[in-house]
Formats: C-alpha cells, sequence, structure tokens
C-alpha cells in the first residue's frame, strides 16, 4: 500500500486527527507520516477528507485551550433563580390583612465565576515554563542541590562503616 492510500485510510486518518488533537502541526504532523511537508499539503489540497480530520483535531485541541483559559481567568454567566413572592391585600378602612397569596417567579442573574488558581498554575507552567516553573533558578534536567547534598551524605556514611 502506498503511503498516500494508507493515510487517506479509516486507520490513517484516526492517526492524523489524534495527533492534530495533541497540537501537532502541519510540519509536526508530516514528520511522524514519513512524508515533506510539502507532500502533507498537496494531499491536504487533493483529500478533503485528510484536511477535514486535521481541522477537526485542531478544532477540538482549540476547544480544550479556550475552556482551560476561561476557567482560569473566571467568567460570567446567565443563572436562573426562582423566587417565592408574597403578595398581601389591606383593607382600606380597618388596615386588617385581607388576603395573602404567595407564588414563584423566575429570574436570571449574571453571576461571576472567579478564575480557578490551579488552572492559572497549569496554564503558566505550560505556557512559559522558563519562567513558571516551580524552581525558576534550575534548568529542567538539573539536580536540586538537596539531591547532591544527600548524595554526598550518603557517600560519606559508607566511608565511615
Amino acid at each position: 500500500m502506498r503511503k498516500k492510500e494508507f493515510w487517506e485510510s479509516e486507520e490513517g486518518l484516526h492517526l492524523t486527527e489524534l495527533w492534530a488533537r495533541e497540537g501537532e502541526d502541519d510540519a509536526a504532523i508530516a514528520r511522524r507520516m514519513g512524508v515533506p511537508e510539502s507532500t502533507l499539503h498537496r494531499w491536504r489540497r487533493d483529500s478533503s477528507e485528510l484536511d477535514e480530520v486535521i481541522q477537526r483535531g485542531r478544532a477540538a485541541a482549540w476547544e480544550v485551550e479556550s475552556a482551560l483559559l476561561r476557567t482560569a481567568t473566571g467568567y460570567s454567566k446567565p443563572v436562573t433563580k426562582t423566587y417565592k413572592v408574597k403578595h398581601v391585600e389591606y383593607d382600606p378602612d380597618t388596615g386588617k390583612k385581607v388576603q395573602e397569596k404567595e407564588e414563584l417567579q423566575t429570574a436570571e442573574e449574571n453571576v461571576h465565576v472567579p478564575g480557578n488558581t490551579t488552572a492559572q498554575v497549569f496554564w503558566l507552567k505550560n505556557r512559559r515554563p522558563d519562567r513558571w516553573r516551580d524552581k525558576p533558578g534550575l534548568p529542567d534536567n538539573q539536580p536540586e542541590e538537596d539531591d547532591n547534598f544527600f548524595a554526598a551524605l550518603a557517600e560519606a556514611m559508607e566511608r565511615e562503616v
């Protein structure tokens, strides 16, 4: 089976959609397919189905990213609330209560949902890990100072024994 035929098959289209959903750009998708990026662009022009699965995958990734950002920054949403309303009628001559009725009424109210700090931390750490990592002075692969201390302590204890 030729490459193009595989990538236009159900299995190939499924893999391509998953990669697009993971946030891969055209260059990365082409690399995973084992073809030059220009070939992927030509295939997308020639095959509306291939183009559609890539767009659908990216739309899903964008939807999740947008929801995370919305959760991190906070938002307002309409909420329908039900209220009990009491109507009381008084006799104008005596001032005594003549009739009392209660009814339920609904009204829409905008409620602000505050930003979620966990979502904010997740967003920042993944967007700019160089600025927002837990220990900003260390590169990702460098061991912490404590690790060096404990390794030296273990070594010293072994020498004493």
